[in-house]
């Protein structure tokens, strides 16, 4: 399969997985506007859950990613794009608005999951068949 397919397929997938990775829209069907939240915090569980559904994402955007030059940098794109889809979907509501701080911690949760793929997941496929085991690599 063509790279550029892959990474089609795995955006798409992400990009339906994500309404339910991130079901705690709270837009009550009232949207309008832009919003950016100015009265958010960089800590709290809110960021932690940012940081876990992220993580899963990377994982999977790092594996898809994994023949490229830098499976990471890809990977965390890939991964991030479930929470900038709903921090976008967040920024039109009007009883919310866009968190660039939640945004973060999707980023540093997709870049933590890609890198630990990266790392421990080792994959090669030969005429004796496929290998799927545990590595380290220490490319970027």
């Amino acid at each position: 399969m063509a790279l550029h397919t892959k990474g089609g397929l795995c955006a798409a997938l992400l990009l339906m997985a994500s309404a339910t990775a991130h079901a705690s829209f709270d837009c009550n069907g009232s949207h309008g506007g832009f919003r950016v939240q100015t009265d958010d915090r960089w800590t709290g569980t809110d960021k932690l859950e940012h940081f876990g559904v992220s993580a899963p994402f990377g994982a999977i955007g790092g594996w898809l990613m994994r023949d490229t030059d830098h499976p990471v940098i890809y990977g965390t794109l890939l991964g991030t794009v479930p929470g900038l889809v709903k921090e976008t979907i967040d920024g039109t509501c009007r009883t919310d608005g866009f968190s660039y701080k939640d945004l973060f911690a999707d980023a540093l949760g997709a870049l933590t999951g890609a890198w630990l793929t990266h790392w421990a997941v080792m994959y090669s496929g030969g005429s004796h068949g496929k290998t799927i085991g545990v590595r380290y690599d220490n490319t970027f």
